[in-house]
């Protein structure tokens, strides 16, 4: 049994499929394994090229004919070509076509790209075929007067060429008109504006789409990239939420019936979400989307559905029915699937951020407490009257002493001024006694006269003094009252039965309040 490596085209793999031959998804390459390469697959054998020295090896096969996998081919197929081989005829064969150097074709503009100033590559087909085409940009400069776009029906002038490297048939386009509105496409423009007039477009049929699901529903091809990458993303973003894949046909004649099925039968299973989605492809790949038995399952659903068919430059009906579109399935992902990692990590930073600043607040709060009760203990009326208790005491204190320093004073100064006077009075009395009694009579009577009036001044003064005197004002059976130590200023300071202490000035009483 041999291993044979085949070059199948996107195109052809349908038909070379139903030949046998497989797909190896690992290696990404065609293949087909058996004893011998069936004819039907001979057009996409992948021969190796033989050898110039013409040597054969000893079991009778040239040792050039090999499979690219190793494996010595049979001596029967030394003959067949290598692909490049092949090509290159096909191009010769191309070159030798009067035909094809110009030809005239139309059909409907489909899997369009490019842009004005840059090289076109689009198809045209008819209801059987697609004829790829490139049109040079300087070509378009000078030939194409309107703006090409996809579902334009045109007319083209050009060249038919092959090329060798990708084995591709391509129609360079000399002339090209636009003739009309193509016929799948203007079908198509007329189911969007019946089903928009019917309202299924409509913003306000849109749901929103669940912020925090825990299962999300998906409805493309267990072997596609789309589940790969929406599974990767998911992975990523949350681990945690449940994916729930419903295998359909992304293309063929099964596809219609199955994406149908799948809406119906997850939407009847209560999950948050929905995506249907499918990758990259051609405009008659992802014509399935554009189905009105799909677009009404879609708007039928109580499950917000995510679209996400094709590409960035795609768009189909389902596009415009579903609750979101996005370009990719990883996007579908991205809007169905909360960052959960991203989350946890910022509400990790806010739970640091509110403790550090609850911290900071506690012990703002305890420092301004601790000035508060500081503040409070100091102006307490147990403070402040035991403060001014002993202020009254001081002051008391100084101000007793104060009056016996001023008594004395006076006393001394009186003591001095009477010496005085008796020492002037003598000198006088000494220097003048020799005077006439007249005169003598007459300094007498001055003398006693000065000293009656300075007398009388000590006097005065010594009785203002003395009634400034607190202690006076108990002489004349004044007391002064307190109980417990405190001065008793009014009579509700006490009731009966208080006891209190009268201060007098020769002595204290103690007495009880009746």
């Amino acid at each position: 049994m041999g291993l044979f490596k085949l070059s199948v085209s996107y195109s052809e793999k349908d038909l070379a499929k139903a030949h046998g031959a497989r797909w190896d998804a690992i290696n990404k390459t065609w293949y087909f394994m058996g004893d011998e390469l069936p004819k039907e697959l001979l057009r996409w054998y992948t021969a190796p090229k033989p050898e110039t020295s013409g040597k054969e090896s000893t079991s009778g096969v040239s040792s050039d004919h090999k499979s690219e996998a190793g494996q010595e081919l049979p001596v029967k197929y030394e003959k067949y070509k290598t692909v490049s081989e092949v090509n290159r005829l096909i191009s010769d064969k191309y070159n030798h076509v009067p035909e094809f150097y110009d030809i005239l074709v139309k059909g409907e503009v489909t899997n369009f790209s490019g842009k004005k100033g840059a090289h076109y590559y689009f198809d045209i087909k008819d209801d059987n075929a697609l004829l790829p085409c490139r049109l040079w940009d300087s070509v378009a400069a000078q030939t194409l007067k309107f703006t090409l776009e996809k579902g334009q029906f045109v007319a083209i002038a050009g060249k038919l060429e092959f090329f060798e490297k990708s084995g591709q048939t391509q129609l360079i386009v000399r002339e090209i008109e636009n003739i009309g509105e193509g016929q799948s496409n203007l079908a198509l423009l007329q189911l969007k504006a019946k089903l928009q007039a019917e309202g299924l477009f409509d913003v306000v049929h849109k749901k929103p789409i669940p912020k925090h699901p825990e299962n999300v529903g998906i409805i493309t091809s267990k072997n596609g990239q789309a589940i790969k990458d929406i599974c990767k993303v998911a992975k990523k973003r949350n681990p945690y939420v449940q994916l729930v894949l419903f295998h359909v046909n992304v293309q063929g004649v099964n596809a219609v019936s199955t994406i149908v099925n799948g809406i119906k039968e997850l939407d009847g299973m209560g999950l948050d979400s929905i995506i249907v989605g499918r990758g990259g492809g051609s405009d008659e790949e992802l014509n399935v989307y554009n189905d009105e038995k799909i677009v009404r399952a879609v708007f039928e659903a109580k499950t917000p559905i995510v679209s996400a068919v094709g590409h960035e430059g795609h768009w189909t009906l389902i596009d415009y029915v579903s609750d979101k579109r996005v370009a990719t399935p990883s996007e579908a992902a991205e809007e169905t699937i909360p960052d959960i990692m991203a989350d946890i990590k910022r509400v990790e930073l806010l739970l640091k951020a509110l403790n550090d600043n609850m911290t900071g607040l506690i012990e703002n709060k305890k420092l301004l407490l601790e000035k508060k009760l500081a503040l409070l203990l100091k102006n307490s009326p147990q403070n402040r009257l035991k403060e001014n208790t002993e202020r009254l005491k001081h002051l008391t204190e100084l101000m007793d002493i104060n009056i016996k320093a001023v008594y004395k004073s006076y006393q001394d100064d009186l003591e001095f001024l009477s010496n005085e006077i008796d020492n002037r009075f003598r000198f006088i009395y000494e220097r003048f006694k020799k005077l006439p009694d007249e005169y003598l009579e007459r300094i007498k009577l001055a003398v006693n006269q000065s000293f009656d009036r300075r007398a009388h001044r000590l006097e005065v003064l010594l009785t203002e003094l003395n009634a400034l005197s607190p202690t006076a004002k108990l002489v004349g059976g004044f007391g002064y009252v307190t109980k417990e130590g405190k001065p008793v200023r009014s009579s509700t300071d006490v009731k009966g039965g208080d006891n209190i202490n009268i201060k007098m000035h020769d002595g204290d009483i103690s007495a009880n309040v009746l």
